[in-house]
């Protein structure tokens, strides 16, 4: 009767371990809640970030006079930084770039100050290429967010602040950033801190759900905070762990089981 308990207890550890769900770890899961068009592509909303206070902009200025040129668009070292946006540093754009103030607007030289909070990027171009038509005929203005940066923190294997060097930034890419999220990050709870004009608000995304990918969420923000809190099972010991100590028990359980089974077959024959 022994035996026999034991080997029943046994052969319920095996299956305990051998059922352990992969559901907590995997991204983006279809949970019957994804809407796809008719062509079944899956819609996404439009990213249509709008300048914040604190912002910094890159403008870049050319026209048919290089010595106008410098005029709206300073030097920087002895050299114009007209068309080299994408290799400057984020520290460096901090001095070359026009940062929005407590008003809502930044200065450009000899037009003055311009508003531009709470419009896309491309309505303060447009903003600004009314001013600029008072004084040129022909001209190329770009205007760019110069610091698209971000933080990931918590349960990642390399939390820090981030700089991107394109419009767009969707939040799994942000956590590729951060080296991917840990065993024991809680996929489910992830907290993302958003700057609003009226202050921080906090939203709760699952990152195992699809569905994700057509919310207002799917794309960062410049200045958003990623937080990846823990799963509770952390309380008792890293996750992770405790599946790769079952990996090792799990042979060594059905060894002994087979030692077990035999031993009471030839027990039974006697």
């Amino acid at each position: 009767m022994k035996f026999k308990k034991i080997t029943i207890i046994l052969i319920g550890i095996l299956l305990i371990t051998s059922c352990v769900s992969n559901k907590k770890f995997v991204y983006l899961q279809d949970k019957g809640n994804v809407k796809l068009d008719s062509n079944g592509v899956m819609p996404v909303q439009p990213y249509a970030y709008k300048l914040q206070k604190g912002d910094i902009l890159y403008i870049s200025l050319t026209t048919d006079d290089e010595k106008l040129n410098k005029i709206f668009v300073p030097p920087v070292g002895g050299q114009t930084m007209i068309g080299q946006g994408q290799g400057v540093s984020g520290s460096m754009l901090y001095f070359i770039g026009f940062t929005i103030d407590n008003q809502g607007e930044f200065e450009f030289p000899y037009l003055g100050k311009i508003k531009v909070e709470n419009k896309t990027v491309e309505d303060a171009k447009r903003a600004i290429e009314t001013e600029l038509k008072k004084f040129f005929k022909v001209f190329f203005l770009q205007v760019k967010v110069a610091e698209f940066k971000f933080s990931v923190l918590g349960n990642v294997n390399h939390p820090g602040q981030f700089f991107f060097q394109q419009n767009k930034v969707s939040i799994i890419e942000a956590i590729s950033q951060a080296g991917d999220l840990q065993n024991i990050a809680n996929r489910y709870e992830l907290q993302l801190y958003r700057q609003n004009p009226e202050g921080i608000k906090l939203h709760i995304l699952d990152l195992t759900d699809r569905s994700l990918i057509s919310s207002p969420y799917w794309f960062i923000q410049p200045n958003d905070i990623l937080y990846v809190v823990p799963l509770k099972s952390r309380a008792v010991g890293d996750l992770s762990s405790l599946q790769s100590s079952f990996g090792v028990v799990a042979p060594l359980l059905s060894s002994l089981l087979l030692v077990l089974n035999t031993y009471i077959l030839v027990k039974n024959l006697k």
